[in-house]
């Protein structure tokens, strides 16, 4: 057998051996499994703001103290909601601008093209609910990717 095949073997057996709980069971268990493993800290609130363009006149009063709205690259949270995993419900960086924002020595406010706003992302460990008999689930721990801010990066260019 090669190692490769040996790998996907175990990796099967792991999971099959994995306990099945009804869906009562099954939300103590994932909150067991992050406590032990994995203590999520708080989620950050959905921003209240519906507005999804480039918030330039924020920079032309006293800053705020939110990071997100303080940053050159700005981002709102919005609420992610995703039934087959836990958590369920999760909060996710949403980049404001295409451009990044640049505050003029005269004052003024622009959005400049010449840098791109990027989202910052992490992978973050989810336990995916997964069938294993009839209204039976078990628990897979899955790493997906989750925009937790967004950063300013120069313009990518092509050379000649």
């Amino acid at each position: 057998m090669e190692l490769k095949q040996i790998l996907i073997l175990a990796l099967c057996l792991g999971a099959c051996r994995a306990r099945c709980h009804n869906e009562t069971k099954l939300d103590e268990e994932a909150q067991r499994w992050f406590l032990k493993h994995y203590p999520w800290p708080a989620s950050p609130t959905a921003s209240a703001d519906t507005s999804t363009s480039c918030p330039l006149s924020l920079y032309q009063k006293l800053p705020s103290l939110a990071v997100n709205d303080r940053s050159v690259s700005p981002w709102k949270y919005v609420t992610i909601s995703k039934p087959d995993y836990y958590p369920r419900i999760y909060t996710e960086a949403k980049c404001l601008c295409s451009g990044c924002i640049l505050v003029h020595q005269n004052g003024s406010v622009t959005e400049n093209f010449d840098y791109n706003t990027k989202p910052l992302m992490h992978k973050s460990v989810f336990l995916k609910r997964v069938k294993c008999k009839e209204g039976k689930y078990r628990l897979v721990p899955e790493r997906l990717e989750v925009s937790v801010g967004c950063i300013c990066v120069r313009a990518n260019t092509v050379q000649s």
